[in-house]
């Protein structure tokens, strides 16, 4: 199968083995969101909706309502964005009073409460516009504004930690959201005015210009045109206006001086220039109580009566100078209408008459140009006019539908997802980690796991086995024993599966069945403590009790171990004989007989204190092999592990086949991993490397309720 291959019995198979740490950080997950459930604040969050009406209003013509379709979504985001702006949110914390709120009020942080606490400094209260922009800060959190879809309904949410709070503030971002409307659209208009308001100014001299190139046209060609019309009436016309206009002129002059002298109070003058009768009298009456009042004591009841007297008088007289100056306008405004009468009649007559082409076009041009400053003052005027009319007439384009109320529960935290989120993400977290714990980090706890991580065939799996009392007649205290004292149990059964997984390897490898000329099967591991000497042993037996000829040798010089197993102190071993240059004894003669098996071990006797690889990967351990080879079908070499020595790395090139041992839910799988890549890249190419999975806890239960009837422990 290619590596790359989506397997799923091999995930299921993760999910079954790793099920319990699954479970376990599901129920840590759900714990904590039991915790945080009781422990976090309740949140409180409130809505108020309010619908845009993107169609233009006028009140003064509402008929003539209009909507641009093409950009209502547009219009609609821009007011959202209009509804969060700081200008609406400061205004709301100002409305909202805020600034003493307990929850957005300003108060000294975490970081500020500690430095005072610890004396390293003051732990001021921000005040001013640091405090205002902390509280906008909040503000801004605890706001959201959302458009409903493709609707024009907008969503107002605000959060607060009371319901109250919340509901007040949603319903006040509302409210000053729409009046903030109201205001912009009046300032608009006023801004429109202003600007038609200085428009008018040019308007009017543009008028009065107009006006006057026409009068000052018929001033000097008025000789020319009573002469070529021939019309004598133009000429009485032309001095009814100017009889007209100087009236308006002096009655204009007399009006002003009459408004100039009221105003200072100038009585005198002010009769002197009215000449009225009545204004006149008043004005000597004044004078003679003026007269009369400087003869008589200054806070005398005479002199408060004179006084009193006296400013009725002053008050006659300007009512008076008032209606003489209502009358002088009247006057003026009829002399003005009359003058616009009489030149109304002389174009008109001029016009009528028969004039020059030359003459007559000039005629006309400069009344065009009169007509036309004439409609340009009064559209400006009439606009003018609307304008300040619908200043104080704009009406909101948005309203609100549905005012927040205060939340009944807290919208944060929401049991039911903060559960459904920490089931979903403990799940997704087990599963991550039991990947982890798997390939990574944990130990091997199955065959498929073990198969599935090194990318190598498994040839057994071997229980757990505790280490057997010692009997009578025997002299080890080894799991090895359960091989022959308890042929039928698990652990025997499981050896001689291992053997034969050895053998097809042995087979596969161009080896004969069974293995004559001596077939070398080297029993590694990565680490200390993995149980390769047991496994050794345990093979060794397993083959001599077979019928096959088996040397077991104990490589391990840094820490040689069958000694123990098999209960034996022996004075010599593999490391004297391999000290030896010269004269070394044969292999019979540093061999000893298992009594239990059969089996011939070639027994470590001590720890060497020396470096070692330098020994195994010489000529007389090349040699002991041989003969080895040549006197026996199986030799088994115990070698240390490959991890910390590098002596098992020298060995790897005589195996025929290489035991891997790998202890059940200890072995690191990195370590595994690297062990096994050093082991490829010293053996010989057709050498293969027979895994076994050692110590398995769960096998010995698995075999027994399966093939109970199978099996007897002995």
């Amino acid at each position: 199968m290619d590596e790359q291959e989506f397997d799923l019995r091999g995930i299921v198979g993760l999910l079954r083995r790793q099920y319990r740490l699954i479970l376990i950080t599901l129920a840590v997950l759900l714990a904590a969101a039991t915790v945080a459930v009781f422990v976090l604040k309740p949140v409180y969050t409130a809505s108020t909706l309010v619908l845009v009406d993107p169609s233009r209003k006028d009140l003064l013509d509402p008929e003539a309502q209009i909507t641009s379709a093409s950009s209502d979504n547009a219009r609609v985001d821009s007011e959202v964005e209009l509804v969060k702006s700081d200008t609406v949110l400061l205004r709301v914390v100002k409305e909202a009073d805020l600034l003493k709120d307990p929850e957005f009020g300003v108060r000294p942080g975490l970081r500020d409460s500690l430095m005072r606490f610890l004396r390293l400094a003051d732990g001021a209260v921000p005040s001013g516009d640091a405090a205002l922009q902390g509280v906008l800060d909040k503000l801004r959190e605890a706001v959201s504004v959302q458009r409903r879809g493709l609707t024009y309904l907008i969503l107002v949410q605000a959060r607060s930690l009371t319901p109250d709070t919340a509901a007040r503030i949603a319903n006040t971002i509302a409210r000053v959201y729409i009046s903030a409307q109201v205001g912009s659209k009046v300032e608009a208009t006023l801004v429109s005015r202003d600007i038609i308001q200085a428009r008018i100014e040019e308007a009017a001299a543009a008028v009065a210009a107009s006006e006057g190139s026409f009068d000052t046209f018929f001033s000097e060609n008025f000789e020319a045109i009573a002469a070529e019309t021939g019309r004598t009436d133009l000429v009485a016309l032309r001095r009814q206006l100017e009889d007209a206009n100087a009236a308006r002129s002096r009655d204009a002059l007399l009006a002003d001086m009459v408004d100039g002298t009221r105003a200072r109070r100038d009585w005198a003058a002010l009769a002197e220039s009215l000449k009225s009768d009545a204004v006149t009298a008043l004005e000597q009456n004044r004078q003679k109580l003026l007269a009369t009042l400087a003869g008589v004591a200054e806070g005398s009841e005479r002199a408060i009566d004179l006084r009193a007297e006296l400013g009725a008088i002053e008050a006659s007289l300007d009512s008076a100078a008032g209606t003489e100056l209502t009358n002088l306008r009247r006057d003026i405004a009829e002399l003005q209408s009359r003058a616009s009468d009489i030149r109304t009649r002389i174009r008109s007559s001029v016009l009528e008459a028969e004039l020059p082409p030359q003459l007559l076009a000039s005629i006309y041009s400069l009344q065009q140009n009169a007509e036309i400053a004439r409609t340009q003052y009064q559209t400006l005027l009439s606009r003018l006019r609307d304008l300040e009319a619908q200043a104080y007439l704009q009406v909101a384009d948005s309203r609100i539908v549905s005012e927040a109320l205060p939340p009944n529960k807290p919208s944060f935290p929401n049991p039911r997802l903060i559960f459904a989120l920490a089931g979903l993400g403990g799940l997704g977290l087990g599963v991550a980690l039991a990947f982890l714990v798997e390939n990574f980090v944990g130990g091997f706890t199955s065959e498929e796991q073990l198969e599935q991580v090194l990318k190598t065939a498994v040839v057994a799996a071997v229980p757990h086995q505790r280490d057997p009392k010692k009997a009578e007649g025997h002299h080890g205290f080894s799991v090895a024993e359960y091989v022959v004292d308890s042929p039928l149990s698990v652990f025997a059964e499981t050896i001689r599966r291992a053997r034969m997984g050895i053998d097809q390897a042995l087979r596969r490898a161009g080896e004969p069945d069974p293995p004559a000329g001596g077939a070398v099967i080297m029993v590694t591991s990565s680490a200390p403590n993995e149980g390769k000497t047991t496994l050794a042993l345990s093979l060794a037996r397993a083959y001599a009790l077979s019928g096959h000829r088996t040397l077991l040798i104990d490589c391990d010089l840094r820490k040689p171990g069958i000694h123990r197993q098999l209960g034996l102190e022996p004075s010599s071993g593999l490391l004297e004989y391999l000290h030896k240059a010269a004269g070394a004894p044969e292999l019979p003669e540093i061999a000893t007989i298992d009594d239990d098996s059969g089996a011939e071990v070639v027994l470590g006797a001590r720890r060497s204190d020396v470096a070692t690889d330098q020994l195994l990967s010489g000529a007389t351990f090349a040699r002991l092999l041989a003969a080895a080879r040549g006197a026996f079908e199986i030799v088994i070499v115990d070698t240390p592990p490959v991890g910390p020595v590098v002596d098992g790395l020298y060995l790897a090139r005589h195996a025929d086949v290489i035991a891997f041992v790998v202890r059940w839910a200890t072995t690191s799988q990195q370590e595994a991993k690297g062990a096994l890549a050093a082991l490829r890249e010293a053996k010989r190419e057709q050498t293969e490397i027979a895994v076994l999975l050692n110590q398995q806890e769960a096998s010995r239960a698995t075999y027994r309720n399966k093939y109970q009837g199978y099996y007897h422990e002995g």
